[in-house]
């Protein structure tokens, strides 16, 4: 649902919703089984959402080890899932197609389901009709809340790391609650010189991606100020992030080849251990700057259209940067707009940003020059 068209998502709030109304009505209230056979838990897209959902899925993999544990899934967030580090069997299913995803887990032939989206009907319908016990969130002015036997307050007013972490304590979790993940070694780290090694991950997914974004000239004057320090900045990313890359080298002329393009060579469960070992990491807020958060990189997120405090990595060595616009932090599930979205992370200029980063001592080669 996280990556649904803006036609699927008022099909939710509309038709979706009355349906959960008409399926609420008969109050169902039953506690989770002490021993079930099938645990289905459903996290449909996104893989930032995905890597903070990690703890909550080990947390309940951890409350039944006779279980068989089932992640249903999508495309986008598979090499995520397979990232959790707990005992499970990861579903493909198709949720935009909500009668071949019923289908799907019904035939697992589960005895609990745990929802763990926040906010949309569809999840939370499937959830009601796929199995004897369903828990989930119950996000304030909501009904979804209603179908779950268990209903998890969500609020958007935390860090959605405290959210998990109350979904967490409903199956037993009682230490700080933190991402669950596996990394691999990084293939292409022997070839990198990390102490100068600044990531930065230019693009953001969803369908808040433009708003999300941070100015290309200000990356630019950003990357220019790197080199001139002796680092070098690296971008991640996708293959298709090459595109941005692309912009942004034609705006540092003959300064571009000092940088690196990895864009689409480093796989997901890589990246992690490269982010980890690089000297810095800059990201806008999507799934690199909660990966960067789970392995304890030295990160530094740009928020505009969302709050560090509600979406920021959050690890020792992690910095939230906030746009200082009057409407920033107007997103807190990913769905809403506003009609001055794409100034907010205008506000956030270079001029509040490089300090932060450039605070990073320069590397030993560059010291005396």
């Amino acid at each position: 649902m996280a990556r649904s068209s803006e036609w699927m998502r008022q099909v939710d709030r509309s038709l979706l919703a009355a349906v959960a109304q008409i399926l609420s009505l008969s109050n169902r209230k039953r506690r989770p089984p002490l021993a079930p056979h099938g645990v289905g838990i459903i996290q449909p897209t996104a893989i930032g959402d995905t890597l903070i959902a990690s703890g909550a899925v080990a947390a309940i993999a951890a409350r039944y080890p006779q279980a068989q544990i089932f992640v249903f899934h999508g495309c986008n967030n598979a090499p995520a899932v397979r990232m959790i580090d707990a005992p499970l069997e990861p579903v493909l299913c198709d949720f935009s197609r909500p009668h071949r995803a019923l289908g799907i887990l019904r035939a697992a032939r589960l005895d609990l389901v745990v929802d763990l989206t926040p906010w949309p009907h569809l999840t939370a319908i499937l959830a009601r009709l796929s199995a004897p016990c369903a828990v989930g969130f119950a996000p304030a002015n909501s009904m979804r809340g209603k179908l779950f036997d268990v209903a998890v307050s969500h609020r958007g007013d935390r860090h959605e790391l405290d959210n998990l972490a109350s979904m967490a304590r409903v199956f037993g979790a009682i230490e700080d609650y933190r991402m669950q993940i596996r990394v691999k070694d990084c293939d292409a780290a022997s070839e990198l010189q990390l102490d100068r090694l600044v990531v930065c991950q230019l693009s953001a997914g969803g369908s808040r991606a433009a708003e999300k974004a941070w100015p290309m000239e200000y990356w630019a004057a950003l990357c220019s100020r790197l080199i001139a320090a002796g680092f070098i900045p690296a971008f991640t990313g996708v293959a298709s992030d090459q595109k941005a890359v692309d912009v942004l080298l034609s705006q540092l002329g003959p300064s571009a080849a000092a940088t690196i393009s990895l864009c689409g060579k480093v796989p997901l469960a890589e990246l992690g251990d490269l982010l980890r070992r690089a000297r810095a990491v800059v990201s806008v807020d999507t799934s690199v700057l909660h990966l960067a958060g789970a392995v304890d990189a030295r990160v530094i997120g740009l928020h505009g259209p969302t709050r560090s405090a509600r979406w920021g990595a959050r690890c020792a060595r992690a910095k939230g940067l906030d746009s200082p616009h009057p409407d920033a932090g107007y997103i807190t599930y990913g769905t809403e707009t506003h009609p001055r979205a794409m100034e907010i992370m205008r506000a956030l200029t270079p001029d509040l940003v490089v300090p932060a980063i450039c605070e990073t001592e320069r590397p030993a080669a560059y010291a005396q020059q």
